[in-house]
């Protein structure tokens, strides 16, 4: 017998099959091999489509599932981990009405920073041990106010692992965890919260049915058992947010224990039994997996949303094409502590709660180009991550968390000596790093609603480090090191101005609309000029094929200096269709919206030509802005219409007609 366990995050989706009886892990599969895609239409918007979890969840068990051969009916549970925050709004037919607004958008901020000073700062913090801030509640005001017709449609509200057991099953639930994780749940009065649901006039009715994390919350359903390849009527055990998870699957249950991870965000979480709060809300206070059992196990969250996502986007940008990271991790071993004075604040993915929800953005100091490498790059990445997570546990020492080991898994950032040991010297702690995955302790959890455990102490009772970090690098090299990133930061928080978002919701709702007619204008304009530059190109192309006929030296002459003329009035700039991008996505949303959610196999580079093709350039142009030869755009031309699956008869000026 066997069970299975999903750790869904907004990167990648891990996949993990264990013995129930011997709780050995028989194989882990991460899919896909690059991030999932976020849909960004503004700064600090992040969002992604629900049914592409899905899609991956499906192929990665399928895949598991041959690669192990083993038979769908001798899986007897299902365990899901879900990234924590997210909204999901679908209607009576159980389809998703928008994307969903993941835990990294911050557009909601200043909705929740209005709720924390209308509500009470210390009413929120007793009943809620959080601000409202940038949560899954202040998400769904947001789509109220912006939105309202997809509001009016929806019929329920959930969490994304609430979406994948749907999916499963066809039954909508939450629990108790994931209402804490929305600030849904009043902490005092042991119920769902009856003052943030009128303070932001949520109807009561959009709150799915509360079942425990630990019991039978579905089925798999028919169609779910031919797309994912499980068996009708496997039961699904057990559905906790990916950080309370994280922290069952490094077996940290009680008071003092302390977990962490650095995938795209860096987290750190305390489990304490008491309530406590951080006044400032940098810290944040959730339902423990086992709250339910005395309503007095809490866990002590500190993100830090720009981490592995900095770390990825130095691999993806800087590194050669063919590195991986320990590559990048054995390149930045050979500069010293320090990266010789580069300095990198790492903090480019959102509003930052350890800030108070300001949004910092990412910083790098002091970079020398006649003496600083890709290795100076890399150290310096990796250090600034780690500093970031000292600033940030020294918030929950000051809390009165004790921190004197802290357990990571063997799937993230902590792999990296550089990253691990520079945290261990500033902290003077321990790391135990313990061979396992969210994913092994998602199908762990579900074996004790399943009966073959009688409680987590012995679904966990193998749970041991592997391997052990010291704090044994220079502690003054670090230190130094340490004080001149602080420094750096303090410089950017002390000089940052105030953002648009700063502002009240009538101001803020004036500021869009203006925004929003510039853009139109900006769009129609860019649109006019790169119809003319376009018509200009076209008339030199004429010119020139009739120049090879002439003779008279004179003539030719004259032409030349003609085309010369036209060249200058083209003004063509390389950011010209960046920027014609952004503006076009603003405006045509429903096209993009339609084309990615139909299509969710496209490539950033596919949307592009897809783009120039709905605006008529001709081949060469399009070869000219993608740095393709006309042959290279006609093979992209025919790899796409293979994507989009069209058949030969049907031409792409056909298919733009039917999105």
């Amino acid at each position: 017998m066997y069970l299975i366990g999903y750790d869904i995050g907004s990167s990648t989706i891990k996949t993990a099959i264990i013995d129930a009886q011997t709780q050995a892990i028989v194989k882990v599969l991460q899919y896909p091999d690059q991030d999932m895609d976020l849909i960004s239409r503004q700064i600090g918007w992040a969002e992604q489509q629900p049914e592409i979890w899905w899609n991956y969840l499906c192929v990665s068990t399928r895949k598991l599932l041959s690669e192990t051969k083993i038979d769908p009916k001798e899986i007897i549970g299902i365990g899901l981990a879900y990234q924590m925050h997210g909204l999901v709004m679908v209607d009576k037919e159980q389809e998703v009405l928008r994307p969903s607004i993941i835990w990294c958008d911050s557009r909601a901020s200043t909705i929740g920073q209005e709720a924390f000073k209308e509500l009470g700062e210390e009413y929120c913090l007793r009943n809620f041990l959080n601000s409202p801030g940038n949560f899954t509640a202040s998400k769904l005001k947001w789509v109220m106010d912006n939105e309202p017709e997809i509001y009016e449609r929806t019929h329920r509200i959930m969490l994304p692992g609430d979406f994948l057991n749907m999916k499963f099953s066809g039954q909508i639930s939450t629990s108790i965890s994931g209402l804490s994780e929305s600030i849904l749940w009043d902490y005092k009065n042991k119920k769902v919260s009856d003052e943030i649901l009128d303070y932001f006039k949520i109807d009561s009715q959009l709150i799915p049915e509360i079942k425990p994390i630990f019991s039978n919350i579905g089925e798999v359903c028919r169609s779910a058992s031919i797309q994912s390849g499980l068996k009708e009527g496997t039961p699904i055990f057990y559905r906790a947010g990916d950080q309370p998870n994280n922290a069952l699957s490094l077996n940290v249950l009680n008071k003092g224990e302390v977990a962490a991870t650095s995938g795209t965000s860096g987290v750190v979480y305390g489990v304490t039994e008491n309530p406590i709060c951080d006044p400032k809300s940098r810290v944040n206070v959730f339902t423990h997996v086992n709250y339910e059992e005395n309503f007095d196990r809490l866990g002590a969250l500190l993100c830090i949303n720009g981490a592995g996502i900095q770390y990825s986007w130095i691999k993806n940008q800087i590194a050669r094409s063919n590195s991986n990271y320990f590559d990048m991790d054995r390149m930045a071993a050979s500069v010293p502590i320090g990266s010789e004075g580069i300095c990198i604040l790492p903090f480019g993915n959102g509003s930052e709660r350890v800030f108070e929800d300001r949004n910092i953005g990412s910083h790098i100091f002091n970079l020398r180009f006649n003496r600083h490498t890709r290795a100076h790059i890399y150290r310096s990445a990796l250090e600034g991550v780690a500093f970031a997570f000292v600033y940030g546990i020294q918030l929950l020492k000051d809390m009165g968390l004790a921190v004197d080991v802290i357990r990571v898994g063997n799937d993230n950032m902590f792999q990296s000596r550089i990253f691990s040991k520079t945290i261990a010297t500033l902290l003077n702690i321990h790391i135990e790093v313990v061979d396992t995955t969210g994913a092994v302790g998602a199908a762990l959890a579900a074996g004790i609603a399943a009966g073959k455990y009688n409680n987590l102490k012995e679904a966990l009772g193998k749970v041991k480090p592997s391997k052990m970090y010291e704090p044994n690098l220079d502690r003054v090299g670090c230190l130094q090191a340490y004080s001149y990133w602080k420094a750096s930061l303090n410089q950017v928080l002390k000089g940052q101005l105030e953002e648009p978002q700063t502002k009240s919701s009538g101001q803020l709702n004036a500021h869009l609309k203006r925004e929003l007619r510039n853009k139109n204008s900006k769009l129609s304009a860019q649109a006019l000029t790169l119809a003319s530059q376009t018509k200009i190109l076209s008339q030199i192309e004429s010119t020139i094929k009739t120049m090879n006929a002439m003779m008279d030296k004179g003539e030719l002459e004259k032409q030349i200096q003609s085309i010369k003329a036209k060249l200058e009035n083209v003004n063509l700039n390389q950011n010209s269709f960046e920027d014609f991008q952004f503006h076009y996505d603003q405006m045509n949303q429903d096209f993009i919206k339609k084309i990615t959610t139909t299509y969710p196999n496209l490539s950033a580079e596919d949307i592009k030509l897809l783009i120039y093709l709905k605006l008529k350039l001709k081949s060469k142009e399009i070869g000219e802005k993608m740095n393709l030869s006309v042959r290279g755009v006609e093979t992209k031309r025919y790899r796409l219409k293979k994507k989009l699956n069209l058949s030969k008869n049907i031409k792409l000026d056909e298919f733009f007609d039917t999105i």
